[in-house]
């Protein structure tokens, strides 16, 4: 999904902030989404996707992932961790 407002494809389903929106998702099927550019909020309907490919979550809030850990990065913090 990209966002109306700045075209951003950073656009995540919402929290409900109260007891009113969580009736109005129970009745309507709709979800409020925001985008982490610009703050756009609204309402959309809930979209499933049933052959989705699977996810592998990276910082949501970034954007960006860490850089993988090494088996020698392990070994470091293995050992900093047991001389504690």
């Amino acid at each position: 999904m990209q966002c109306p407002s700045c075209g951003s494809a950073r656009v995540y389903p919402s929290r409900l902030r109260n007891f009113v929106e969580r009736v109005r998702q129970t009745v309507t099927d709709k979800q409020p989404f925001r985008c982490h550019e610009c703050g756009w909020r609204q309402w959309r309907e809930l979209i499933v996707y049933e052959q989705a490919a699977p996810v592998q979550p990276d910082d949501l809030r970034t954007g960006r992932s860490g850089a993988p850990l090494s088996p020698r990065d392990l070994e470091r913090l293995d050992s900093a961790t047991h001389r504690s």
